[in-house]
Formats: C-alpha cells, sequence, structure tokens
C-alpha cells in the first residue's frame, strides 16, 4: 500500500513499470500532482485503487490493453469492494453468486466484426474497471471515463518508411527489455511466425548482450500437419541457439477446461482450449521461469497494412490500386485460398483477376447495391476495362458470388433457445467502444482492432494462469509506445510492396531470420480446433445431455444437435467449420461452467 496521510491518499496496485524514471510506488504522488491524467502518463501494466478520503471517492484504474485484471462490486449506500480475482468478491457474503445471462447473448452468438470489451462480468453486480478508463465511486454512485489519449507528436515528423521501421525497432527492444529486467530466467512463446519470433529473437539478442542465461523458447506441437512450423521454428533455433522446447497440449482437454473454469472465474473463451496455454505453464514452472513473453495478436498493433487497398478505392486512385495489388499477388509463396482454393495452380494472369475482383468486386456491389441494373453494369464494364480484366474473369466472379450467397444463406450464428431470446434486452453498459473517439482523424488504426473483448479477456485469462503456475505473463506488442508507433503508421508502410507487416520485415530485419522475414505464410488451427470441439463433446455430451441441465434454458437442443451435426461431418470442408467448432466449443464451455457453480453454490 502507498500512503500520502497529508493529502489523504491510499492506493493499492498491482502494477509492472516499464519505463526507468517511473516506480510502483509512484501513483499517489502522481495523482496528487496531475489528477486522472496522470494514469496516461504511465507506461505500464496496472491494476491501482486509489481511496481520496478529501472526496470520499474510490478511483479505480487499468492499463490501456487490460493485461492486468480488476473487478468491483458496488452497492450504493451500503458498501465497494474490488479485486484482481473474481473469486474474492464472490467470498463475500453480501455479493449474490447469480450467472449474468446477457452476458450468455454477447458469449454465444458468432461475431461479425470486433467486440467491445464490455464492463460486464459473468455474475450478475460484478463488473470489470475497462481497460484505458478509470472508474469512480462514492457512496451514492459510480462514473466510468477513458483517460488513454494516445502521444502520437513523436511519429508526426516521420517521412519515409525506413524511419517508421527504425522507431519501431527502438521501441520494441524497449519494450521486450523492460519486461525482463530483474527476472531470473525468461521463458517466450515461439511459434514459427512474425510475432513470436520476433519476442522470442529479440528476447535472447539483448540477454546474450547482457550476459543473462539464455531464453527459454516454447513450441505447441499438435501433431498435426496443418499446424506445423517446426520449419520456422528451427530457423530462430539456428540463428539464436534459445534453450527450446518443444510440448504437446495438455491431453485431457475436459480436464483443461475445467481448471480454467477454477482460475478464470468463468466459461473458457477460445475455440482451441487453453490445453495450450496450460502446458506451457506447466514446463515452465518445472523450469523456474519467472517470465512468459508473448506475441499474442501482435498483428493488432502492427497490421498488415492491406487496408492501404481499401484507402486507395475509396480515393478512387486506381492505378496505384491496380500496382498494390499486383505487388500482392506476385509474392513468392503467397497463397491466398480465401480468394480461390485453387490458387497456387492458377496462372499469374489469373491469380491477378481473381485478387482484382476479389477487393474491388465487393465493393462494386455494395456501393451500386438497389440502384438500376443498367448503371450497375456500366460500373462492372468501366472496372473490366479499367484493370484489363477479361470478360470470363467476371463472369467466373459473379457466378461464384450467387452460389457462396446460396451455400450460406443458412449459417448459423447462434443456438438460443425461444425462450432466451425472448429475454429483455440488456442494459447498456459502459464499454471499450468510446475509445475510438480518442484518436485523432488521422490515425490509421482502429482501436476496436486493438482493444476488444477476445484480446482483452485473453489478456486477462493468461495473467491468471501465470499467477497460478509461478510466472507473469507479458506482451511486447502491448506496450504503450508500441502500440502508438503502430497506430500512427500509415498502412502503406506497413503494405510494404505487397508483403504486409512492414515495420517488423524491415524494422527487424537484422534480428529475425531470412526465413522469417520473407515468411507469407501462417499455421491453419480450424483442424486442430475441430479435433478439439469432437473430443470435448465426446468426453462431455452425458454430463448435460439431461433435459434439466442448465444449459438447455439457454440453447435450443435441435439447433445445437444441427452445429454437432457439421462438426462431425467428414463431408464438409474443414475450412467451413470455424463457426460451428466455436459455437459448439462455446456451448460446451458454459455449460460445464454452470455446473460447476452449481455445485459451488
Amino acid at each position: 500500500m502507498e500512503a500520502d496521510t497529508d493529502a489523504a491518499l491510499y492506493a493499492v496496485a498491482d502494477v509492472t513499470v516499464f519505463e526507468p524514471s517511473s516506480t510502483e510506488s509512484h501513483f499517489v504522488g502522481n495523482y496528487t500532482l496531475n489528477g486522472f491524467s496522470s494514469f496516461n502518463q504511465l507506461n505500464a501494466d496496472f491494476a491501482v485503487a486509489l481511496w481520496d478520503a478529501r472526496r470520499q471517492t474510490l478511483v479505480c484504474a487499468r492499463d490501456l490493453l487490460g493485461v492486468k485484471p480488476l473487478y468491483y462490486v458496488h452497492r450504493p449506500g451500503s458498501f465497494c469492494a474490488f479485486a484482481t480475482e473474481i473469486k474474492a468478491l464472490l467470498a463475500i457474503g453480501e455479493v449474490v453468486v447469480k450467472p449474468n445471462q446477457h452476458k450468455f447473448r454477447e458469449y454465444l452468438t458468432w461475431p461479425k466484426a470486433y467486440v467491445p470489451y464490455s464492463s460486464e462480468t459473468f455474475y450478475e453486480t460484478i463488473y470489470s474497471v475497462l481497460p484505458g478508463h478509470y472508474l469512480q465511486v462514492s457512496s451514492r454512485d459510480s462514473q466510468v471515463t477513458a483517460y488513454w489519449k494516445p502521444d502520437l507528436s513523436r511519429i508526426n515528423g516521420l517521412i519515409d518508411a525506413d524511419d517508421y521501421a527504425a522507431l519501431f525497432r527502438e521501441e520494441f527492444t524497449e519494450a521486450v527489455n523492460a519486461r525482463m529486467l530483474g527476472k531470473s530466467q525468461v521463458g517466450a512463446h515461439l511459434s514459427g511466425g512474425l510475432d513470436s519470433s520476433s519476442v522470442s529473437c529479440v528476447a535472447q539478442h539483448l540477454l546474450m548482450a547482457q550476459g543473462r542465461p539464455s531464453v527459454h523458447t516454447f513450441n505447441i506441437d499438435t501433431g498435426l500437419a496443418s499446424t506445423d512450423e517446426s520449419v520456422y521454428v528451427q530457423e530462430v533455433i539456428r540463428q539464436w541457439n534459445p534453450v527450446h522446447h518443444t510440448v504437446q497440449p495438455e491431453p485431457d482437454v475436459l480436464a483443461s477446461i475445467l481448471e480454467i473454469n477454477r482460475l478464470f472465474d468463468r466459461p473458457e473463451h477460445f475455440i482451441i482450449p487453453s490445453s495450450f496455454h496450460l502446458s506451457v505453464s506447466i514446463k515452465a514452472r518445472q523450469i523456474g521461469c519467472d517470465c512468459i513473453l508473448t506475441g499474442h495478436d501482435g498483428d493488432s498493433v502492427i497490421t498488415t497494412g492491406f487496408d492501404y487497398l481499401d484507402q486507395l478505392i475509396d480515393r478512387g486512385d486506381w492505378d496505384e490500386l491496380q500496382r498494390a495489388c499486383q505487388q500482392t499477388v506476385s509474392q513468392p509463396n503467397r497463397n491466398l485460398t480465401y480468394v480461390s482454393d485453387k490458387w497456387l495452380s492458377l496462372s499469374d494472369r489469373a491469380k491477378y483477376e481473381k485478387y482484382i475482383l476479389y477487393i474491388v468486386g465487393a465493393e462494386v456491389v455494395s456501393r451500386f447495391k438497389g440502384e438500376p441494373l443498367t448503371r450497375f453494369l456500366h460500373t462492372l464494364s468501366s472496372q473490366k476495362q479499367r484493370f484489363n480484366l477479361s470478360t470470363t474473369a467476371i463472369l467466373t466472379y459473379c457466378i461464384k458470388r450467387i452460389s457462396d450467397k446460396i451455400a450460406h444463406r443458412v449459417l448459423i450464428d447462434s443456438a438460443f433457445s425461444p425462450a432466451f431470446r425472448q429475454l429483455s434486452t440488456p442494459l447498456l453498459q459502459p464499454t471499450t467502444q468510446g475509445l475510438n473517439a480518442c484518436l485523432s482523424p488521422e490515425s490509421p488504426v482502429p482501436v476496436s482492432q486493438i482493444i476488444n473483448t477476445t484480446n482483452v479477456i485473453c489478456n486477462e485469462q493468461l495473467d491468471h494462469i501465470g499467477a497460478y503456475y509461478g510466472h507473469q505473463y507479458s506482451f511486447p506488442f502491448f506496450d504503450k509506445r508500441v502500440v502508438e508507433v503502430g497506430l500512427a503508421t500509415p498502412a502503406w508502410v506497413s503494405f510494404d510492396e505487397g508483403r504486409g507487416r512492414g515495420l517488423i520485415r524491415h524494422g527487424l530485419q537484422t534480428v529475425l531470420p531470412p526465413a522469417i522475414v520473407d515468411r507469407l505464410t501462417k499455421a491453419n488451427f480450424v483442424e486442430y480446433g475441430n479435433l478439439s470441439a469432437q473430443q470435448l463433446y465426446q468426453a462431455t455430451h452425458e454430463q448435460f445431455a439431461l433435459p434439466g441441465h442448465e444449459i438447455w434454458e439457454v440453447i435450443d437442443r435441435p439447433v445445437f444437435n444441427e452445429i454437432v451435426a457439421i462438426v462431425f461431418n467428414s463431408r464438409i470442408p474443414i475450412q467451413q467449420k470455424t463457426r460451428y467448432n466455436w459455437l459448439l466449443s462455446r456451448i460446451i464451455y458454459l455449460s460445464l461452467w454452470l455446473s460447476t457453480l452449481s455445485k459451488g453454490s
């Protein structure tokens, strides 16, 4: 606890500071001098609660990415309690343990866009402090306000791509270094992708320069060819020689889910269960790691830059769009199966036509939907001439759009029962959606891409797992200054002439192995997610198949059975099962959580 008795201020905090000039004990002093803006000045992962006795107000705040969790209960006129784990609040006798059904609606609906992080939790009356916000609580009421205002001033003077890459290299290297200070044994996820490789290579480069023990890297081997990235992992090992460990996901998926429920105080969150993370954490505990660095979702911060194509369409810069599309498809080893499942067998000309129609065609359709057919055909004809497209390519594209629409018109987005659908509309709760207003219009990357429920909950979940297994999970890509660089980098810099991730490829080209710098592919975990969903269903269906299980108050059994049939149907292409793996897994996660909640009550 930190206190300033003269000012009658007291603070408790869970904080890791990443700037040498700041310390963990500065919350009271900074708040006294600068008020709520002091939270924005700190580059740290933190959850803090300050009691301002003069105003009889409790102030709670979290870091901008919500790496450190902070939950609270407020009963006006009675009491307020806060904690970094929900289970601490559940232990208070005055807190009624009741599932929040409104949260089920968000949790079990297939998302078509980024879902803002909400203050609601899976428990009624228990709330979460929003990332990048502060909460003021008095005896009568509470108020939530955003404090985060990105400082983009140091980026404004940059001119060319090398300037941006150099600044990213400087900020990212410092972010990794700051997270290793004071740690005796550093671990890092290493999948072989750009993000995890960047973290692992920079960490090992710094540790060697400082004469410290090598980083322990962890790669998860599922045993499936579709997820195998060992070629790229070996490139990192060959260049930097970390202490490497290959681990397998925990074999008992059900046991892993129950463990997450216990640690996390809510249902599991991912298609691929956190047996992934548990396997690494168990191994890291055996080794004695006190820190695990992860590149989790670095591509939300340091983006691909392919929104540059949308910007060209909006500007009507057709010549540059044509050149950019040609650059994209001409990259060696580019495999755009989402454009065509036969991509690798297409000629260069066919690749160009399919890709530019993929980019431009949807825009033409959306802009001229509802317009007379003659105008639509005229526009399509103009695009045909402008981009030198063949009639065959356009006809093929149109036929594919029609067939896709027919095939996908009955996609299942949720499996709620009729009774659950009739529940009253959820009350509006504070969310991170408002943070978008904090950015200037010139900032190319939307905050919703970075701060959303999936990202924040992953951060919270890893924090809980790490705390239990004795190490701290840390996210260099979510460093405040790194995030600001990503927000202010123009899309054309990130686009990198069709390669994408320009900041990493140029900024870290002297640290990353050439094979990683040039990598254009990503592992595909849909097959593993499908197998995990099947295994989980087989292990649990008898437990919640009885008519009286709580899950059937939420889920419609015939729709659920339809989802199960799709997940287990070997004739359906694996790539079409993602949402069904997601729905089945989450329904099971929720049913297990409800069961354990009932037993606990």
